[in-house]
C-alpha cells in the first residue's frame, strides 16, 4: 500500500488523518512543521505529502517549491490541505507543482481520502 505523510502543525488533524488512513491499510507518518516535513520526505519517502500551508518554521509553499526542486523527492505527489480558501493561495500552489488543493473546511474526511487515492492513481 502506499505511503503517505500529513504535515500539519495541528495534532487534532493529524490524528485524525493519521488513523483514517491508516484504517484502510496506508502506511503513514506524520510531520508537525515544514522542517520535520523536509526530513521525512527524505528518510520516510512518502508516495504522497498532504501538505498544510499555514505552519511555524518553514511555511507550507516554500516547502512545496524545495520539494519539488529536490531531485530524490521532485516526482512526489503533493495535495495542499489547508484553510486557506482564497484563489491566490491556490494559484501559487499550483505554480510550485502541487497535485491537489483542498481546503479543509470544504471537504469530509471520506472526501480528502477519495481525493488522495484518486491522485494516487494518477
Amino acid at each position: 500500500m502506499s505511503k503517505i505523510l500529513i504535515v500539519d502543525d495541528d495534532p487534532a488533524i493529524r490524528e485524525l488523518y493519521e488513523a483514517g488512513f491508516k484504517q484502510i491499510g496506508y502506511d503513514v507518518q506524520t510531520a508537525i512543521n515544514g522542517e520535520d516535513a523536509l526530513t521525512k520526505t527524505l528518510s520516510f519517502k512518502p508516495d504522497l505529502l498532504l501538505l498544510d500551508i499555514m505552519m511555524p518554521e518553514i511555511h507550507g509553499l516554500h516547502v512545496l517549491d524545495i520539494i519539488k526542486a529536490t531531485p530524490e523527492a521532485k516526482d512526489l505527489k503533493v495535495i495542499v490541505f489547508t484553510a486557506l480558501s482564497d484563489d491566490e493561495a491556490q494559484k501559487k500552489a499550483e505554480e510550485f507543482g502541487a497535485d491537489g488543493y483542498i481546503v479543509k473546511s470544504q471537504k469530509t474526511m471520506a472526501e480528502v481520502i477519495n481525493y488522495v487515492q484518486e491522485v494516487l492513481k494518477r
